[in-house]
């Protein structure tokens, strides 16, 4: 009857154990599933950054030219030399 009663006991533990490591893996799976949209966030977060930064250089960039273009242009019988305009 003892054996009955120990066999009983380790199977509630068991059980136990059961239910306490289900809840434990449902805890560990949501948390995962929210670390994984942070992260995604803040990686979307830096591509849209650096993307930001590119974008403000060129822009930079562009309208440099565009002040020196129309500085030539504005210069009255300034022509760009055969030699020069060839290596473009």
């Amino acid at each position: 009857m003892e054996t009955v009663t120990e066999y009983a006991d380790r199977r509630t533990e068991l059980e136990e154990k059961i239910r306490s490591l289900e809840a434990e893996k449902a805890s560990l799976l949501s948390d995962i599933a929210s670390l994984k949209e942070k992260v995604a966030e803040y990686e979307l977060k830096r591509s849209a950054a650096a993307l930001e930064s590119e974008v403000d250089a060129l822009r930079t960039e562009k309208a440099v030219l565009e002040e020196k273009a129309a500085a030539y242009e504005a210069e009255a019988g300034y022509e760009i030399p055969e030699s020069a305009a060839g290596g473009f």
